[in-house]
């Protein structure tokens, strides 16, 4: 009894650092990694072990701030802090230790990569969980800048500098966000508007959101074409992250003219590999300069 009662713990504490959403967001970082040029297998493995502390430590400390949330959203209630089976303080520590740890490792890569990790912990914390998203429905920009701080680190491990196209690379991921977060969030209106979390869709309607996804996708494709356009990086790049770009922004158009809550998920399914492919792009294009 008492083995299973610890293999259900660990499986609640595993559950609070959400392994999927850790596991994107390191393959943001490490294939920002290889398409800078990082080939260094030292630093990489480091580079790992900083952004999957970081990550997951930053994502238990969040379970934990949102329990009260969550436990209004049928969604999220049986997650492991709504639903009582580990208290909010030991979500809390159990986080903070991780991502202190995530931080400490950065730092011994380079200063501008642990300023990009305490950058990713800062916004996600503080700036998005703590003040932003239960004040203003554009909260998740501040979330898109916590979600595209891995991409950062990446660039800065094997670069040293915060340059402009590390820059533009996060700009992906901020402007990404929102396709990812509000098409979800339509499907949920109700969960959003019982939790009183003022999502875009609760704020401003579906037909407005639905708009302002288009302008976000617009700006992601303009800058996937700047990255090409500048020579960061080459036509494997935008061959394997423009089509997916292009096709979200066809149907993203054609949604605006009918918005419903039941189409809202289709459209999700549809964004949510386009960061993935963008990534991969970079991936796949610093590697094949790298081995020419």
């Amino acid at each position: 009894m008492e083995a299973k009662v610890l293999s259900s713990k660990i499986s609640d504490y595993i559950c609070l650092t959400k392994p999927k959403q850790t596991f994107l967001l390191l393959l943001t970082s490490l294939f920002t990694y290889v398409g800078a040029g990082g080939t260094d297998l030292h630093t990489l493995v480091t580079l790992t072990a900083a952004m999957v502390l970081s990550i997951s430590g930053t994502t238990a400390v969040n379970m934990a701030l949102d329990a009260d949330i969550d436990s209004l959203m049928n969604r999220t209630r049986r997650r492991p802090v709504p639903a009582g089976r580990v208290s909010r303080e030991e979500a809390l520590s159990f986080g903070v230790v991780l991502f202190l740890l995530g931080v400490a490792l950065a730092y011994f890569i380079n200063v501008p990569t642990a300023f990009a990790t305490s950058l990713g912990v800062i916004f996600d914390l503080i700036v998005y969980t703590l003040w932003t998203k239960r004040r203003t429905a554009l909260s998740i920009i501040f979330g898109g800048v916590a979600g595209a701080a891995p991409s950062l680190a990446g660039w800065t491990a094997v670069r040293g500098a915060i340059e402009l196209p590390a820059i533009m690379i996060m700009i992906i991921t901020i402007t990404w966000i929102p396709a990812h977060i509000w098409y979800i969030a339509i499907y949920h209106l109700e969960d959003y508007r019982a939790a009183g979390v003022p999502m875009l869709p609760v704020v401003l309607g579906v037909e407005k959101t639905a708009k302002a996804i288009i302008v976000s996708v617009i700006i992601m494709v303009s800058i996937e074409l700047a990255l090409f356009l500048t020579g960061t990086f080459g036509l494997v790049f935008l061959i394997v992250a423009l089509p997916s770009s292009l096709l979200l922004l066809y149907r993203s158009i054609l949604y605006a003219k009918n918005p419903t809550i039941k189409e809202a998920r289709r459209m999700y399914k549809t964004a949510s590999p386009v960061e993935g492919m963008a990534f991969l792009g970079i991936a796949l294009d610093g590697l094949l300069r790298t081995l020419l």
